[in-house]
């Protein structure tokens, strides 16, 4: 793996060099930020203590009013006064009447003095006599759902009885919410009751902004008034131990609470964030306006910097990544940059103008190398059979066979003349086949009844490309190695085409003899030359060594022994045309 492929990311300089930038200006961009966060924070406090001082004033009025209230209802029903006592003893109704006249009379008039009260009740259950007093007239629908949800809470015995000092409970009597108190001495009870608008009246005239409410709750945090915007706004109210919360999906909210210590409910203040901001000073947004001009200007100035730096850079990579990969003819176009840049692109084109004239010169003189030996391979097989042939040529003058010497004369001409001109790097596939023709003739006359072969390739490859000698090579190993005089052996030569990851020719010479020793089958399949007992390379080898040299690793020889015959079968696999490296020998 080359050293630009190997590193990584955050080593690179452009890496580095964004990663300061953002060093030094974000330490300033989050000061800002946080001052500014922080003086948001530091209005909402100041709005929230202001406004929780207000709320706790009012719910401080509220709960005197309520206590001044349950004194009162106290003092009425109390051991020390026969007010109400007296309605569940007295047994005339004539006597009943006038206390009943006088309790009247007195709530009446005492009702004047407790303004946050709606009213009295009294009800005398074994007379099953309901008495109502109002501060202010009441609707009779509303006045006759009041009294029945009394006098029907009263005869199921479900009275609410508060803690000692939450008395005040709530109750939805109809579409109204009301709190009520209610004491009891023997069968008579006495009564009080408030509506949630009159514990809000003294808050109304407060200013929370545009947008600002006052919300009663439930001991249970449920809203009691305005359940319509709370749930359109989607703000939760619950306790929170700090003196002020945030709530709301969209716009967020300012949330101040206050609970009563007389009745079972409490009172939220909410304000929209968005008014509490507009109070901020100008100098906050002054800072909010610097933040945004820096964050704006970090891009610019990013971009400023790839321009003139990272972009420059980044083709030099590109370039020297090209060529790490094996693309010489890569340069560096830089186009209109710095000084230094130029100069840099500029040597760099100079040096790979230099290194791709050098790789020419050491290109062509390893082809002319790769020429030279691969016409000393195909020498080296001349000698050997030229031998062969003087001996057999000896043969058949000593037995006067002068027809034989004929013929066997003339296929050494033939085979000798096609022999002489091969140190070309091809032949036509067609010349090599009957060049091994020539030679089997000649093996044919030399070992009589002891060989029989057949040459089975397709006509339309006969214009096919293929290095000399490479069939005959492999079929006079086959005779060399396989043919004795006690057997006869067949030998086979088939050529036929092969569409598998390009177009390829497949040759096979393949003879029934007892096939490739285990030792030697093994070093053929391990790629690894054979010797033979001089120390001298095979035929195998030079053939191997030539197709390297012509083809690189596009081509393939594959040995084994047939599952059939158990004779030795060598499959040649190579291109058919020469746009692979002997293209360019």
């Amino acid at each position: 793996m080359s050293l630009l492929h190997s590193l990584k990311p955050h080593s690179s300089l452009r890496f580095k060099l964004t990663l300061s930038v953002f060093i030094m200006i974000l330490p300033l961009v989050g000061l800002l930020l946080y001052n500014n966060f922080y003086a948001i924070q530091v209005v909402r406090e100041q709005v929230a203590e202001s406004y929780k001082k207000t709320l706790n004033h009012h719910m401080s009025q509220i709960d005197n009013d309520l206590n001044g209230v349950d004194a009162y209802i106290n003092t009425v029903a109390g051991i020390g006064s026969t007010d109400l006592a007296s309605l569940s003893l007295v047994e005339s109704e004539e006597d009943y009447y006038m206390q009943k006249v006088y309790l009247f009379h007195k709530l009446v008039q005492d009702i004047m003095l407790y303004p946050l009260l709606d009213g009295f009740f009294v009800y005398v259950e074994h007379r099953q006599d309901y008495m109502n007093i109002h501060a202010n007239s009441l609707p009779y629908d509303e006045e006759e759902s009041i009294q029945k949800y009394v006098t029907n809470l009263i005869r199921s015995d479900q009275i609410p009885r508060g803690t000692n000092s939450k008395r005040w409970t709530h109750v939805k009597i109809g579409e109204g919410d009301y709190f009520i108190n209610i004491v009891q001495v023997g069968d008579a009870y006495l009564g009080a009751w408030v509506k949630s608008d009159g514990i809000l009246t003294p808050l109304r005239s407060l200013q929370f902004g545009e947008d600002g409410v006052v919300v009663l709750a439930n001991d249970q945090y449920e809203p009691i008034t305005d359940v319509d915007f709370i749930q359109k706004k989607g703000i939760v109210l619950r306790y929170d131990p700090q003196d002020y919360y945030l709530s709301g999906t969209e716009e967020k909210y300012l949330i101040i609470r206050a609970e009563s210590t007389r009745g079972a409910f409490q009172l939220y203040v909410l304000i929209s964030d968005s008014t509490i901001l507009d109070n901020l000073p100008y100098l906050q947004r002054f800072i909010w306006v610097i933040t945004l001009v820096t964050l704006i200007f970090i891009p610019i100035g990013f971009y400023y910097l790839i321009r003139s730096f990272s972009v420059p850079l980044g083709r030099v990579l590109l370039a020297m990544k090209k060529v790490s990969t094996g693309d010489w003819s890569k340069r560096v176009e830089l186009g209109k940059t710095s000084y230094e840049f130029k100069l840099l692109g500029h040597s760099f084109n100079s040096m790979m103008d230099e290194i791709q004239k050098l790789r020419a010169d050491v290109y062509e003189e390893q082809i002319n190398k790769q020429r030279e030996e691969l016409q000393r391979l195909q020498l080296q097989l001349n000698p050997h059979f030229f031998l062969n042939s003087l001996n057999i040529v000896y043969n058949l003058a000593k037995v006067k066979n002068y027809n034989l010497i004929m013929e066997m004369t003339l296929a050494l001409i033939l085979y000798f003349r096609y022999l002489f001109r091969s140190n070309t790097m091809f032949v036509k596939l067609a010349d090599e086949l009957e060049h091994t023709r020539n030679y089997l003739k000649i093996q044919m006359l030399r070992f009589p009844l002891k060989l029989t072969w057949d040459i089975d390739a397709p006509e339309y490859l006969a214009e096919i490309p293929v290095p000399p000698l490479i069939v005959q090579s492999f079929v006079e190993n086959s005779i060399k190695h396989a043919l004795t005089m006690e057997d006869t052996i067949h030998l086979a030569v088939k050529i036929a085409y092969v569409d598998d990851s390009g177009s390829k020719i497949s040759i096979r010479i393949e003879d029934s003899g007892k096939g490739f020793p285990a030792d030697v089958l093994r070093e053929l399949q391990a790629g690894r030359s054979v010797e033979n007992g001089y120390g001298e390379r095979t035929g195998i080898w030079n053939v191997q060594r030539r197709l390297r040299l012509l083809y690189d690793e596009n081509a393939s020889i594959r040995f084994e022994n047939d599952r059939d015959t158990g004779g030795a079968a060598v499959t040649i696999v190579m291109p058919t045309d020469l746009t692979s490296k002997e293209g360019g020998l």
